[in-house]
């Protein structure tokens, strides 16, 4: 599994699930001829909405998350990532992408696609779980 986190800095056109599981719609609607499906599932400890986008072989989960529990990954992340934007301690809403296994790299383009939908996104802080690495900070 391979997880890219996007932290939101207050914007005036705040996210909800709502909003991302439309916008996912959108960008990914050519990928609907080659077999996308995009479902919702819930998580059964907190309740809360995520989107599902799959294909023959493989997916990946959306999701849009936001208060306490965010805030302290924000913390922790600035407390252990060299050269981490300071304004990430003011995050509390964050998108997390979670990827299927792609050990054979059929799905590499995907991958690219739904990182590239997050790095459009203003005001983002962009950080890879898996190298430990912020990829973009907030662009002035």
């Amino acid at each position: 599994m391979f997880v890219i986190h996007a932290y939101l800095a207050k914007s005036s056109n705040p996210y909800s699930y709502e909003r991302l599981a439309s916008e996912l719609g959108t960008y990914f609607d050519s990928e609907t001829k080659h077999g996308l499906k995009i479902g919702t599932s819930t998580n059964p400890f907190t309740k809360q909405k995520y989107a599902i986008l799959q294909w023959t072989g493989w997916n990946f989960s959306a999701h849009f998350e936001t208060g306490r529990n965010v805030a302290a990954d924000a913390d922790y992340i600035a407390s252990v990532v060299e050269d981490c934007p300071p304004e990430i301690k003011d995050c509390t809403d964050r998108i997390r992408f979670e990827f299927s296994s792609d050990e054979r790299r059929d799905f590499t383009d995907h991958i690219i696609g739904a990182i590239d939908y997050l790095l459009e996104i203003p005001n983002a802080i962009i950080f890879d779980e898996s190298q430990k690495k912020i990829i973009r900070q907030i662009q002035e």
